[in-house]
């Protein structure tokens, strides 16, 4: 269950990067920093990011991740993480089309992790001189670093796709213990996989998508999505506001506020297999600010907090037929910082 909750976080994170109004105070730097607000000439101002070929950009993403799980049956188990990553991302815009698109080189050259699974410490640095083995245990970290892929990007920070990603598949098959000749349709389908379940969605956290139409100081849009969690239909709502207009080194920039809202739809009872099932209402929330440079074109900061809380209660006969009650639930919260360099 960690695992679904976890991608499902990451999910609202792409939506919005977004806890609820009485956390907002614990998300961190961005919204603790106070910036000077300015007043525009212009009524009503585009938000767009402007890329030119050779432009160079660093960021610096931090993604913090708790869960707190119990299973409540004849005994009590509870699992508690926390868990931060670091990385590192150099970006070079390679190509420009006519409508704005940007082809960028996208490398992540650091990646570090610090973990804490109930009292054990984990770490692993891409940087430092690991072995075969420590490279195998966290070959999802190993794979990545280091590895050069592209990414194509429109002026309004959409992520359209992520590719050339030959190196990462080598380096994962090279790390097995017994490395197999992959055909090119494996080769395809664990691209694919990679592509949209990991790199696209990080890549997404440093160009967070701008509206279409031009906006003024508390102008607002919307962004949903539908999302599935076990039982749940959700569909997802972003509200996004210009909070202020301020100033950035010089240059005219936006801080924007997103907030999130879900609703869902499914049925909280039933029997598979045998097995009855009852869950709880899902609560799911978020919110976050982002610092826009609207002069330059490029996100300058971004800090998002999402949060999911979810109870279920099954029962199922045991090999004796008797039958046995137990209760899981879990709290994840999934914090996004994102710095330009």
């Amino acid at each position: 269950m960690t695992k679904k909750f976890l991608l499902l976080l990451t999910a609202l994170i792409i939506l919005i990067g977004c806890g609820k109004s009485e956390e907002k105070k614990e998300s961190g730097t961005t919204q603790a920093e106070s910036y000077e607000s300015i007043q525009l000439e212009e009524a009503n101002v585009q938000l767009r990011y402007n890329f030119s070929k050779g432009d160079k950009l660093k960021y610096k993403l931090t993604t913090i991740t708790t869960s707190d799980e119990s299973i409540k049956a004849d005994t009590i188990i509870n699992t508690k993480l926390y868990q931060t990553i670091t990385y590192l991302f150099d970006l070079e815009v390679l190509e420009v089309d006519d409508d704005k698109t940007a082809d960028f080189s996208v490398n992540i050259s650091s990646v570090v992790l610090d973990a804490n699974l109930n009292g054990q410490e984990v770490k692993f640095d891409s940087k430092a001189e690991n072995t075969n083995e420590e490279k195998l245990k966290f070959i999802e970290y190993a794979t990545i670093s280091n590895s050069p892929y592209r990414a194509r990007v429109s002026s309004r920070g959409e992520v359209f796709e992520v590719t050339r990603l030959d190196k990462m598949i080598d380096k994962m098959v090279q790390l097995q213990p017994q490395a197999q000749q992959l055909t090119l349709e494996q080769k395809s389908q664990i691209s694919k996989n990679l592509s949209e379940s990991a790199l696209r969605p990080m890549t997404q956290l440093l160009f967070r998508e701008l509206p279409e139409k031009p906006v003024a100081k508390d102008s607002s849009w919307i962004k949903t999505y539908p999302a599935q969690m076990s039982v749940f239909a959700v569909e997802n709502k972003a509200t996004f506001t210009v909070d202020d207009f301020i100033s950035l080194d010089g240059d005219k920039g936006a801080k924007i506020s997103a907030d999130l809202s879900a609703t869902w739809t499914g049925e909280k009872k039933g029997v598979e297999e045998g097995v009855n099932y009852s869950f709880k209402d899902p609560v799911i929330a978020g919110n976050g600010m982002i610092i826009f440079n609207i002069e330059k074109g490029f996100l300058k900061k971004a800090e998002t907090l999402t949060s999911i809380e979810m109870e279920v209660e099954v029962k199922a006969k045991d090999s004796t037929q008797k039958m046995q009650t137990s209760v899981r639930s879990e709290k994840s919260t999934n914090k996004n910082i994102v710095e330009m360099l």
